[in-house]
């Protein structure tokens, strides 16, 4: 089996604020054309100095792997 066009994507969870109901708001920031061979503590790391940029704290950073299956 064949894996090709690989790419990744990195979505950073922030938290925006409280509601009304006083459960804690989330928005996604994603970055897209992020190498699929970088490392998983690579991605980490990027996301978190990304994060760093934003003025909304980081929750979450997730990737997120897309390649196309061929025999």
């Amino acid at each position: 089996m064949a894996r090709k066009d690989a790419t990744s994507k990195l979505t950073l969870k922030v938290t925006t604020g409280v509601g009304a109901d006083g459960k804690t708001l989330y928005k996604n920031r994603t970055i897209g054309g992020v190498a699929s061979t970088l490392t998983d503590a690579d991605a980490l790391t990027i996301g978190r100095g990304l994060a760093g940029l934003q003025k909304h704290g980081l929750s979450q950073v997730l990737r997120t792997d897309t390649a196309v299956l061929d025999d």
